[in-house]
């Protein structure tokens, strides 16, 4: 069976929902119908020429990329127009567009999350630095025989339940009574059919960030005895955890500018790299933003960071930080949203496959070789 749009665009809306991109940032399907069906997918960072060429050579019908291919309202496509040359060719091309951006750039495992985990720091521990808004957050209840609590709650844990600040594991449980009558076709865990059963069971309530709504139902099943498990999703006006632009960490290890740049070079595989080090050998606080984070540079000096490691960093960025002693890494746009992108394929695979579902997915490698 293959998927359809819609359904790789849910996906991703689970992953980085679209509500929580910026405002007037164009995010979700650029081309296409959502009830088509896709044979192939391929990941790329920009929605361009290499990508849909690479996309036809592979026969994928659909482009996921981070960067939109409409930034702008289109009130033509006039191919004398580079825009509009894009859209046509991936029309002709019968190409259907999906983007995830500063969505994807805000999500709580987004591409900062990834970015930090690509530079060996601990993505967990990242506090935002310009807060956008929170993580939407739901109530789980579901109910349990007697004696399977402990098993349920770490499957639930595994799969992103019940965590509340640094604590892990958090949930609240009361004894009731459950009923139930098994019938035809059944193959009840507890009782016979026919025959109403009456059995001592425990609720369990536990909190989760929405994103994690697909993995955590799906653990709960996975864990729970009963062949059909009865429980509950509730939406809470309780706010979550920031999300926002850009991550800090605070180190008890301290790192090395050579230790930064050469985890630039052979993970990030950056191409050009341009720092300044503000006469620092070692730094504790570090602070870091995917692609563009120019704008960040007084917001991280403000919680004390010590190096930003960004790109696309301008002259007057530059002496911005020296006026404030900020040392910088700028690592180049594409090269700091890279990792992110190479999450997007595991992801997406990884999803179809457990919804058993034909469609492939590819990770483009004509722009960038090295990510294979």
């Amino acid at each position: 069976m293959l998927a359809k749009v819609k359904t790789v665009a849910a996906y991703m809306e689970e992953l980085a929902p679209s509500t929580i991109a910026m405002s007037g940032d164009p995010v979700g399907l650029q081309l296409g119908h959502p009830e088509a069906e896709v044979k192939k997918i391929l990941v790329a960072l920009d929605p361009g020429f290499d990508a849909i060429r690479e996309a036809a050579e592979a026969e994928a019908d659909m482009l996921v990329t981070h960067h939109p291919l409409f930034y702008n309202k289109i009130v033509s496509l006039d191919e004398s127009n580079p825009s509009g040359h894009l859209a046509a060719e991936a029309l002709r091309k019968g190409m259907c567009i999906f983007s995830a951006h500063t969505n994807y750039d805000i999500a709580p495992r987004g591409v900062n999350y990834r970015l930090a985990e690509a530079l060996g720091l601990p993505a967990e521990q990242g506090r935002v630095v310009e807060v956008t808004g929170s993580e939407q957050l739901l109530k789980l209840v579901v109910f349990i025989p007697a004696g399977h609590e402990d098993n349920i709650r770490g499957a639930l844990s595994r799969a992103g339940a019940g965590q509340i600040g640094n604590y892990s594991h958090c949930t609240f449980q009361v004894p009731g009574t459950g009923t139930f009558m098994p019938g035809e076709g059944t193959d009840p865990y507890i009782g016979s059919r026919d025959r109403l059963e009456k059995v001592e069971e425990m609720r369990m309530e536990t909190i989760l960030p929405a994103t994690r709504k697909k993995e955590v139902i799906k653990a709960l099943i996975e864990a729970h005895p009963y062949e059909e498990v009865a429980y509950d999703l509730y939406p809470l006006a309780l706010e979550g955890g920031s999300i926002g632009l850009g991550l800090q960490f605070e180190l008890e290890t301290p790192i090395s500018m050579e230790f930064i740049l050469d985890k630039c070079r052979v993970t990030l595989k950056a191409e050009s790299l341009r720092s300044w080090d503000a006469g620092k050998s070692s730094f504790n606080r570090v602070a870091l933003c995917g692609g563009s984070g120019g704008s960040l540079i007084e917001p991280v000096v403000r919680q004390g960071a010590e190096l930003l490691i960004s790109g696309d960093f301008r002259y007057h960025d530059l002496k911005l930080a020296q006026a404030y002693d900020l040392a910088l890494v700028d690592a180049g746009h594409d090269a700091t949203e890279w990792p992110g992108v190479v999450y997007l394929h595991k992801y997406l695979e990884e999803r179809l496959k457990a919804d058993r579902y034909e469609t492939g997915v590819n990770l483009q490698t004509s722009v960038s070789p090295g990510w294979k």
